[in-house]
């Protein structure tokens, strides 16, 4: 991201350790929204119902990139703190490490390509089978139709498979080695997959025992649609509204969203009083007692559209609303610095006791010496006041250099002035030796010019 670039270009030109400390820090907390962001990426190009997921998986490359620039930065902040010890270490790489690394790239670059494949097939799927509803008949295209729905099944069962062997390898439940040994029949299937004459290895992942991992490694992948499914969608031929196979019973109790969802689905049998002539069936077993299930329609159940609202959430939201407009700034937490006299002694009544009204407007500051307004935002870091004095002393014409974290002043008109910077003689003010100074032929560049309007 543009913030991630700035406040990695503000880190390597800060000028002493306090300021790389805070860049830092703030650099950390940007690439932690980048793995969130990272996080969701990765949940959306799982999802079946996204098709181009090419700026998807080049948005995550992107984040993972500034993720290493971050572990770079991180590595060479550590090693200076053990000096010539640390920095020895840093520069040897575990080749276990490396080479476990390297097989779980592999093992993501071939699920995203296997996920990919899989996407173009459904869409060619769906695109066979609405030219299959205006031409019927045609053998050609349902060959291809069958042809493509057993690549999509045999495709999922290797990424189901792949995705374990990738959580076996997180948590070291499986040797790289063993990985390896299936890395180019894998390969050959990615590739060759869709020949003719392609004989797939059914006994591939035979020496990794899968079968026996444990129920919390096994990919928790959402059940894709059947064969079955895929085809009642895409064909027009009408399906028969009885089944053969009898109805499963309605569960007795309901604790889950699902079931009472399944129960709604399934028919309520009406039995016959005992005052009734028919004949009345030996009884089998109990029958669990039906009561009436409310649903509310926010669970989508029936589409009676969003719940009312009453009265009093209805206010709720409106106050809601309101607090949000009058959000405090950070300003207002701020705590209040008062002074306190080493040795108090009594006042006359006629000198000020609180502070001059108007003391925290631009106004006031603007009535204060340069020298002042410099303290002021040196020494007062975080406050309102360093944000009052700094827009005081840019109406005085003085210039806030990024860089070198100064302030500048024009003392003539500049030399040379381009688009990208001005060259001339500036003043400029020195807070570690707390003065001003003037520079000759000082080329001041745009990019470090602090140009926030102060509102």
């Amino acid at each position: 991201s543009s913030q991630f670039e700035d406040i990695w270009q503000k880190l390597h030109n800060a000028a002493n350790a306090n300021q790389k400390e805070k860049y830092e820090a703030d650099l950390k907390k940007e690439i932690k929204k980048l793995q969130r962001l990272r996080d969701q990426i990765k949940t959306w190009v799982a999802s079946n119902e996204i098709k181009d997921k090419r700026q998807l998986v080049d948005n995550r490359k992107l984040i993972e990139t500034q993720m290493e620039r971050f572990k770079i930065v991180e590595r060479e902040t550590k090693t200076k703190a053990y000096s010539k010890e640390g920095l020895g270490l840093a520069q040897k790489v575990d080749p276990a490490q490396k080479e476990k690394e390297e097989v779980g790239q592999w093992l993501t670059t071939t699920i995203d390509t296997l996920n990919m494949q899989v996407d173009q097939f459904e869409s060619e799927v769906e695109s066979l089978s609405a030219q299959a509803r205006k031409k019927k008949g045609d053998k050609e295209k349902q060959d291809r139709l069958e042809e493509l729905k057993r690549l999509i099944e045999r495709h999922r069962y290797h990424i189901r498979m792949l995705e374990t062997i990738l959580r076996m390898l997180d948590n070291d439940s499986v040797q790289v080695d063993a990985v390896r040994k299936i890395k180019d029949d894998v390969e050959y299937y990615l590739d060759s997959s869709q020949d003719p004459d392609f004989e797939e290895n059914e006994f591939l992942y035979d020496d990794l025992d899968l079968e026996d991992i444990p129920q919390s490694l096994v990919a928790t992948s959402p059940p894709a649609h059947t064969e079955d499914e895929t085809f009642q969608h895409s064909s027009s031929t009408p399906t028969s509204t009885t089944s053969s196979s009898p109805i499963p019973p309605c569960p007795a109790t309901c604790t889950t969203v699902s079931t009472l969802i399944y129960q709604l689905q399934c028919p309520v049998h009406f039995y016959p009083s005992e005052n009734s002539t028919a004949p009345s069936a030996p009884p089998a077993a109990p029958q669990p007692s039906l009561s009436e299930v409310n649903i509310p329609p926010s669970l989508g159940v029936c589409p009676l559209g969003p719940v009312p609202l009453s009265k009093e959430q209805l206010y709720q939201q409106a106050m809601q609303e309101s607090a949000w407009t009058h959000m405090p700034h950070p300003s207002d937490s701020e705590r209040i610095r008062q002074y306190l006299m080493r040795n108090p002694c009594p006042t006359l009544p006629f000198h000020h006791q609180v502070p001059p009204p108007h003391s925290d407007s631009v106004e006031f500051y603007q009535r204060l010496s340069t020298e002042t307004l410099f303290f002021i935002f040196y020494y007062l870091e975080g406050t309102k006041a360093q944000y009052l004095a700094a827009k005081a002393l840019k109406k005085q014409s003085w210039r806030f250099h990024t860089k070198y974290m100064m302030w500048f002043q024009r003392h003539e008109e500049p030399k040379t002035i381009t688009d990208e910077f001005e060259q001339g003689t500036y003043i400029y003010f020195d807070y570690e030796k707390w003065g001003q100074r003037k520079k000759e032929g000082f080329t001041f560049e745009y990019r470090y010019l602090e140009d926030r309007d102060l509102q």
